[in-house]
């Protein structure tokens, strides 16, 4: 891919790096600040050290580059007097899958040099135990690409040093004469995981394991000639790996799936197959999966939907093709689509004449026209790609009037459209009868949003909600049949005035006359007090009828008859003073 424009940059690359990484929130996967014990690296490396380094890739919104060599020095170094000049970097890239095909062999030009505290790129410092090699973090043909020709390359980079000793904070100095690749680090693509379907389907997939409860799914078909392998489809652009950047996840926690199409018939049933067990397992919400893809995959995702029209919650997609019958149109009428192209881009008219021909009769359907494919962000600050490359921006950077973008417009949504709230009413001591079932409003891509019946079975209830000393109102949750979302009763309990009720389980005591009396005359003060709006008067006068039953219990009443008058007494109390 060629750049047709570049804009001029008025930041300087560091300071370009720093807004980088500010917008990203990135926190080094690699290291972490690191309390530097000055007494234990007080001997620092002697001239002749070879000294490790790892390659730290980043997934920018156009590849997988290697923004940065990180050298570790073994010890704080303070020598400011460090230059792009003083290194050599040669690279050496090869398929991953088939190590005799050289992609590139030759130097990789190192833009900066920087001290940091932490193994990571974009946190320059005074001093610090790394040494960072920056590299340019756009650019074709210069070595930094993971990717070519659709498979992806596993890089060897050879590293010389030309300059004076470097200085270290205790004073000693180090001439480094070899170094040593030992790692290579990708934070958010070293998340994901590769595996092959018992259908035969590669595919590479990424799963958030810090939510415990069903997750949306994105499932991202690439384009054409991006699935040369199983690793390049999710490392060429960023449009299987954005949904798990850091930032996205901690807004929009999803899990992420990218099969591998390497022609252009896509094994549909295989990736549903993956998905049915994911949510077989608890893994996906089976009512918000999502599909996207571009150029081809834009096909493997009308593909997809034309097989199981009624299994995807939405599809964003462009660059390609989209329903183009009748008969498919009819099957997701109601389905939320959005449809993406740039007006440069060899399929503008292609989907022009399909949105005039069908658009009209899709009930959510929205079609975006980019004028042209430039990315304002770093790294690419105000590049120009060419017009099939639209993804970049649709993943990225765009933002809709009303839909926002397609994080927010894909999270939004879910074929769940509503869950009828549910109140039952009960008195103090009697547990409430929920509903064995509630309606659900379901929405179905043929036909639109419909209400069902759905089973549910509720969370236990602990008595003390629904007794004398409880809440007065308190919520229940139920898990409904084949729903993420939470069906909720609400409960209202009635505390009543239970005087009569009072007097009736005093009659049926087995006690002397005196006593009996005794309660009495305290049920009937009472009474009398709650007539004449003296309720404060009146429960210290239950209180009092309170403490002689218990005095009673166990001794002169039985304990059971003792706990249903103290029961109906202190119901009495809640009802004349709530």
């Amino acid at each position: 891919m060629t750049s047709s424009t570049r804009s001029t940059l008025t930041l300087t690359h560091q300071e370009e790096l720093g807004m980088f990484k500010k917008r990203l929130g990135v926190l080094s996967v690699v290291g972490a600040l690191l309390a530097i014990n000055l007494s234990a690296i007080s001997a620092a490396a002697e001239e002749g050290t070879t000294l490790p380094f790892i390659l730290r890739n980043e997934n920018f919104a156009f590849e997988e580059r290697v923004a940065a060599v990180i050298i570790d020095a073994g010890a704080v170094v303070n020598d400011a007097s460090l230059s792009a000049e003083d290194f050599d970097v040669h690279v050496v890239s090869t398929r991953m899958v088939d190590p005799d095909v050289v992609a590139y062999d030759g130097p990789r030009e190192v833009t900066d040099v920087y001290l940091s505290e932490v193994e990571d790129w974009g946190f320059p410092a005074d001093e610090g135990r790394y040494i960072v090699l920056d590299f340019a973090h756009v650019g074709w043909g210069d070595g930094g690409t993971t990717g070519d020709s659709g498979f992806y390359l596993e890089a060897q980079y050879t590293v010389t040093y030309k300059g004076d000793p470097i200085t270290t904070v205790d004073g000693s100095t180090i001439t480094p004469t070899a170094f040593e690749q030992t790692g290579v680090v990708s934070p958010v693509l070293d998340q994901y995981q590769y595996a092959t379907s018992p259908e035969g389907m590669e595919y590479a997939y990424f799963l958030n394991d810090e939510v415990d409860e069903p997750l949306p799914l994105v499932v991202y078909f690439h384009g054409g000639g991006q699935g040369g392998d199983n690793y390049n489809p999710a490392r060429f652009s960023n449009g299987g790996t954005v949904w798990a950047e850091p930032e996205n996840q901690a807004e929009f926690p999803t899990h992420v799936l990218v099969p591998r199409t390497p022609g252009f018939q896509t094994d549909i049933a295989a990736v549903k197959g993956v998905i049915d067990r994911w949510i077989a397992e608890g893994k996906v919400d089976p009512n918000r999966i999502y599909m996207t893809g571009f150029s081809m995959g834009s096909s493997s995702t009308w593909a997809f939907v034309s097989a199981y029209p009624e299994y995807v919650a939405a599809a964003f997609y462009g660059a390609g093709t989209g329903p183009q019958t009748a008969e498919l149109v009819d099957a997701v009428d109601h389905m939320p689509l959005w449809e993406w192209v740039d007006e440069q881009d060899f399929a503008y008219d292609g989907v022009l004449d399909r949105f005039n021909t069908w658009g009209e009769y899709l009930t959510d359907y929205e079609l975006t026209i980019l004028p042209e494919v430039t990315l304002y962000e770093y790294p690419y600050n105000g590049w120009t790609f060419d017009g099939h490359s639209s993804w970049l921006v649709a993943y990225n950077e765009y933002v809709h009037d009303t839909r926002g973008t397609v994080f927010d417009w894909f999270f939004g949504i879910s074929r769940i459209r509503g869950i009828e709230e549910v109140a039952v009413d009960t008195v103090a001591g009697v547990a409430p009868e929920l509903p064995e079932t509630v309606t659900v409003d379901v929405n179905h891509n043929a036909t639109g949003v419909v209400s069902e019946e759905r089973s549910v079975v509720w969370d236990a209830i602990d008595p003390a909600a629904y007794g004398v000393a409880g809440p007065g109102v308190f919520t229940v949750e139920g898990t409904i049949d084949g729903v993420v979302e939470k069906a909720v009763a609400t409960v209202t309990v009635e505390y009543r005035n239970r005087i009569d009720d009072l007097y009736d389980l005093v009659a049926d005591l087995d006690l002397n006359t005196g006593n009996k009396k005794a309660l009495t005359v305290k049920l009937s003060t009472a009474e009398r007090l709650i007539a004449t709006g003296s309720t404060g008067a009146a429960s210290n006068v239950l209180g009092a009828f309170i403490n002689q039953v218990n005095a009673f219990s166990g001794t002169k009443i039985p304990e059971a008859q003792a706990e249903e008058l103290v029961f109906a007494a202190e119901e009495t109390i809640r009802s004349i003073t709530d």
